[in-house]
């Protein structure tokens, strides 16, 4: 990790300091002599990363070495920042600012040359002690397994990767069948709880998630998936079982209620319901005991879904109980799974010598003692390499006795990771830094990869497209679960919870992250761990992290609903580069010192309101400012004035300030998705922008209900864009209106589904401009139940599919440029409200609905030219721009 650590930096010092020096005196001239000796020491810190054992004393010399490159780190974010400052455009009386400051500018110079030539002189002791010790002849002697790629394969990996539909089930079928007959049995009428019970890897959640996939929308009314975990909360497993069992977007509601209240809630919801819910991973009978009164009993067929390694918690609910004890694979199914893994298409086309491989993966296999789990990583790792004298290696290295230690799988956890590069080891450990079973939206982990600087430059890619293929390949190799994709790319991901466990563990041993629950792990050091500088704090964790772990690099803060305002002063978190908070839907206010953190990189706000100070434009570093799921009460469009930043992504924006300012913006993409009362000065700003970035704004009306989203999403080489639209439930619920014009944003994934069972009280709907990109558009049974006018424009749909029941009130029906669409669907016969279609600009489309459309009395339009298109009108309706609140009027309770 530490030699990843300082490719982070020496790829910083060829990309920035260098180019911009002019005005830097002697100091490029320094970075260039400390570039040269952090090289040897990456070299070094190379050899050592691949050892799965080090000494003591190389893991303190380690230790040096990572705070030498995160000091240097810091020099190179100063120097760039004044030579930004120097060579900034400026007026008049901006040029005579910038005379009287230019003995400032001399000082800083000055210290930052003693602070590189006492980071030289540190370097030199270390190579002094390297030599000392005798570290390099001594403790580096240990043989790694060489994991050779031939290259025509890994470039077939990447673009040819083996993601499954289905979940691999294999020796599970008799099961399956089993639990979904139970779950469905219709003369059982009482609350039945079915419970899931075997050791960690053995397949029990892929069972449940199989049968849950299967009938969980057909046979019941309400269905949740929920994960217990060992970080337990009832009130944060309370508010999952209300979202996604009630699909509420009462967010703030639910947020202000006590514990008892959301019980009484839920419960009432699920009273006239047939519901199914799903409690993955519980580990204690008192997790059952707090939420079991959510789940009503009216006698009529609800199932409860219990998986757990601990027998007595299936013994425990005190209600009607059906319990399946998990049985490990035989020898022909683990042989199964282990060749499906083992040999995926793309490798074992064309070859014909595999005969011997399987023999060895046989053994292989049996060595596993039937766990799912430890199959299908050691398979994914050996699908990496076919040479025999590896798998040979494999079948006699392996302490395999710690298998049958309740499904112990360490070692070859530790194989397959010591098998990666050093840069998918950082991004693999920073995975599991997420709370336990969450779905990871891969937009979000990408970004924060390449602000920590675990992504480098390869040539012909951009670092969006690396990061993209370091997801791929993490899934190749079974290191990862895909959670969600679409037909183009990944969209969220999962670890299993083993892998989790294990990572963790990895990443305070080697001083990746600490991973803290709870204060005392804050407080408390201990002696199998190097110091981290990256913070992950969970749920209701209390403490000042900035005094007691100064210097921090990195601060993660997930579910941050009940922590105390106050608790984190500036002191400590002014050399941040990554800075994560997931808000919870609580309202929070930044504080103007947050403007100090000038080394800054990537800004994440989740979940909640905040309010933004003018201060944010003095984060000179900034490159990512990430608020996709989260409301700005208040928004500075000093923001944008940030040269360092490419990515603006907010979910919503309630007021504006118009500071005077000198736009120098070289954003890549900027994406609002609901903006209320845009000032048309924010709008020629963005218009006089260079580069012409990506960029989509949802132009919210919110008194008359209206919403147009406008702009142009870029979607280059097969890489998901930025700005892909959000969870569509987080569109207003009450739109009667809603255009979307802005190509790209919805990607290939039909939203017809969604919107048509969400927004029940729309009246006008139009997509196109190429917003949508899939082949396929299915108008679901129920959905759109107010919808009178539907047009469609400029989109490559080539089926349109439309079930009964759909869109009953729909009367004017426009398609316009739909030129792959070869037929109207035939469910436009039965919308008894039909009264005009038009068909506009399709010379393909074949007639014959048509013609039966106009013979039973339907008034049919067909024009050859679009510009007899119109679309939909969403008129401007201009209210009085809310004053921008003063940050001082706030208490600054905001946690920096």
């Amino acid at each position: 990790m530490a030699e990843q650590a300082v490719a982070t930096v020496l790829h910083r010092v060829g990309a920035t300091v260098i180019q911009e020096a002019a005005s830097l005196s002697e100091v490029p001239g320094k970075v260039e002599a400390l570039k040269s000796e952090l090289k040897r020491m990456q070299c070094f810190l190379r050899d050592t990363d691949t050892r799965m054992q080090r000494g003591e004393m190389v893991n303190h010399l380690v230790s040096e070495v990572r705070d030498v490159a995160y000091r240097v780190e810091i020099i190179i974010d100063m120097a760039n920042i004044l030579a930004r400052e120097s060579n900034r455009k400026r007026s008049f009386m901006g040029a005579i600012s910038k005379g009287a400051q230019y003995p400032f500018h001399w000082m800083h110079l000055y210290i930052i040359g003693k602070r590189i030539d006492r980071v030289m002189a540190r370097v030199r002791t270390i190579f002094q002690d390297f030599t000392k010790y005798s570290i390099v002849s001594t403790s580096l002697n240990e043989t790694r397994y060489s994991m050779d790629e031939n290259e025509s394969l890994r470039a077939r990996r990447l673009t040819l990767p083996d993601f499954e539909d289905e979940v691999d089930v294999i020796g599970f079928d008799s099961e399956i069948d089993q639990i979904k007959d139970q779950l469905i049995d219709s003369e059982n009428k009482d609350l039945t709880v079915i419970s899931l019970v075997g050791p960690g890897g053995a397949g029990k959640s892929t069972i449940a998630k199989k049968v849950y996939n299967l009938i969980a929308e057909k046979h019941f009314n309400s269905s949740v998936w929920i994960c217990i975990s060992q970080q337990f909360t009832s009130y944060g497993a309370l508010k999952d079982i209300a979202k996604g069992a009630m699909c509420t977007q009462d967010f703030e509601e639910i947020g202000e209620m006590k514990e008892i209240e959301i019980i009484k809630k839920i419960s009432s919801f699920l009273k006239d319901k047939r519901y199914l819910v799903v409690l993955d991973d519980v580990w204690r009978k008192e997790d059952w005991d707090i939420i079991q009164a959510t789940f009503p009993d009216v006698k009529n067929g609800s199932r409860i879904v219990i998986t757990t390694r601990n027998s007595a918690v299936s013994n425990h609910p005190n209600t009607r109980k059906i319990i399946h004890e998990v049985k490990l694979l035989n020898s022909e199914e683990s042989i199964e799974l282990f060749n499906r893994k083992a040999f995926p298409y793309y490798v074992a086309d064309g070859r014909n010598d595999l005969d011997s491989f399987r023999e060895l993966g046989k053994t292989l296999a049996f060595k596993c003692n039937g766990l799912p789990l430890a199959i299908v990583v050691i398979a994914g790792f050996l699908s990496k390499n076919l040479k025999i004298t590896e798998w040979r290696r494999m079948v006699t290295s392996i302490n395999w006795d710690a298998m049958k230690n309740e499904g112990d799988i360490r070692a070859i956890l530790d194989l397959s990771y010591y098998d990666l590069s050093s840069n998918l080891k950082a991004c693999f450990l920073y995975i599991t830094s997420f709370p336990e079973d969450y779905a990871v939206p891969v937009g979000l982990l990408t970004k924060l990869w390449i602000s920590e600087g675990f992504i480098p430059n390869v040539r012909g890619c951009s670092l969006e497209e690396t990061a993209i293929s370091y997801v791929e390949e993490l899934a190749q190799r079974c290191m990862i679960l895909i959670e969600k994709r679409s037909s183009k790319c990944i969209k969220t991901i999962k670890v299993h919870d083993v892998l989790r466990d294990w990572g963790i563990g990895r990443a305070r041993r080697e001083g990746f992250f600490k991973d803290c629950s709870s204060s005392n792990e804050v407080d408390t050091s201990y002696s199998d761990e190097m110091r981290a500088y990256r913070v992950v704090l969970h749920d209701s964790v209390c403490v000042r992290v900035g005094v007691v772990i100064p210097n921090l690099h990195t601060l993660l803060i997930h579910n941050a609903a009940r922590l105390e305002r106050k608790v984190f002063p500036s002191k400590g978190l002014h050399y941040l580069r990554v800075f994560y908070f997931d808000g919870m839907r609580a309202r929070w206010h930044l504080p103007r010192e947050i403007g100090h953190m000038v080394h800054l990189r990537y800004l994440g706000l989740k979940g909640g309101t905040y309010v933004l100070p003018a201060s944010v434009s003095n984060l000179a570093n900034l490159h990512t400012f990430d608020a996709r799921d989260a409301t700005m009460e208040a928004l500075p469009i000093s923001l944008l004035s940030i040269l360092t930043l490419k990515y603006v992504h907010i979910y919503k924006v309630e007021s504006w300030s118009m500071q005077n300012i000198t736009m120098q913006s070289n954003l890549k993409s900027l994406f609002i998705f609901l903006s209320s009362n845009m000032p048309k000065q924010w709008e020629a700003v963005i218009g006089r922008m260079e580069g012409n970035p990506s960029r989509c704004f949802g132009k919210h009306y919110q008194i008359i209900k209206q919403l147009e989203m406008v702009g142009a999403c870029e979607d280059r080489f097969g890489v998901p864009n930025d700005l892909q639209l959000p969870d569509l439930f987080l569109l207003p619920r009450n739109l009667r209106r809603l255009k979307i014009s802005c190509p790209n944003l919805l990607n290939d994934e039909d939203p017809m589904p969604t919107l048509g069972s969400w927004l029940t009280f729309l009246n006008v709907l139009e997509i196109g401009v190429k917003s949508y990109t899939g082949a396929t558009m299915t108008s679901p049974s129920g959905g759109f139940p107010d919808l009178y006018n539907l047009v469609l424009h400029d989109l490559d749909i080539e089926e349109w599919i439309m079930e009964d029941g759909a869109m009953p009130k729909l009367r004017i029906l426009t398609l316009c440029k739909c030129t792959k669409l070869k037929a109207l669907p035939q469910g436009l016969q039965q919308l008894k409200e039909l009264k005009k279609v038009k068909v506009i600009a399709m010379p393909e489309l074949d007639q014959v609905q048509c013609y039966l459309l106009h013979r039973a009395g339907r008034e049919v339009i067909i024009r050859s030219s679009e510009e007899d298109f119109e679309h939909v009108q969403i008129p401007r309706v201009d209210y009085p721009i809310r004053k921008c609140p003063r940050v001082d009027d706030y208490l600054h309770d905001f946690p920096i």
